[in-house]
């Protein structure tokens, strides 16, 4: 049995029009992708036995402090005193009542630096306050 051989002048297209379209959907991803990132300064959260992951975080006022004592809220890469952390936590207070705050601690970071972000948290009347931490 002989098998019909191809003309040599006869050409194979390949149809690009779903590569392209693979290309753009995978370009808008990334774009979308690249605004979500959330850029937070840099802490190394502790770990602790009792430890509790909140299950949302969403809507918390984050503030965050490293073990060279500087103090950060939210995504905001420029360093706070303390007197600019407590007026920006009576500023959300007086916007909302049921402010929730949201403490990122470095491990290393010592007490006295804590219990700063504490008081200034009583001071405005921020009640629910919570250290992040994780699970061992």
């Amino acid at each position: 049995m002989k098998l019909a051989q191809k003309e040599i002048g006869e050409d194979l297209e390949l149809d690009m029009s779903p590569m392209i379209d693979m290309v753009f959907l995978l370009l808008i991803f990334f774009i979308v992708a690249s605004q979500i990132i959330d850029e937070k300064p840099q802490v190394d959260v502790p770990t602790a036995a009792y430890g509790k992951v909140p299950e949302d975080t969403t809507g918390r006022l984050m503030i965050s402090v490293t073990k060279d004592e500087k103090y950060f809220i939210g995504s905001d890469p420029e360093p706070k005193t303390i007197e600019q952390i407590t007026l920006r936590i009576e500023q959300e207070i007086n916007a909302d009542p049921k402010l929730r705050v949201l403490i990122r601690s470095d491990g290393e970071t010592k007490y006295k630096v804590n219990e700063k972000i504490t008081v200034a948290c009583a001071e405005v009347g921020a009640q629910d306050l919570i250290y992040s931490v994780f699970e061992e």
